[in-house]
């Protein structure tokens, strides 16, 4: 008998935490760094590296592909401000 493994379950929890924050806390508020800190402990350029690390995995792409699509356009957005 198979079992149906939902994305949560590929993900880890601290992964699931990461994508759950950043859909409720969408762009740069002027408070993030701070909710981020404090729920994370994470500066927000380590929080954002973690996110897209996150996003670049078939797990997080199952578990909701529409923020993983929004959180990787972003980081090019950015990547392409800065001129790199």
């Amino acid at each position: 008998m198979a079992s149906a493994e939902s994305p949560e379950s590929e993900l880890g929890p601290d992964d699931v935490a990461l994508l759950e924050f950043e859909r409720s806390h969408w762009g740069a508020g002027a408070n993030k760094e701070s909710a981020v800190r404090e729920r994370f402990g994470l500066s927000l350029a380590r929080y954002y590296q973690r996110v897209y690390a996150v996003c670049h995995t078939e797990a997080a792409v199952r578990y909701d592909a529409v923020l993983v699509r929004s959180c990787l356009e972003a980081a090019i957005t950015r990547r392409e401000g800065q001129g790199g």
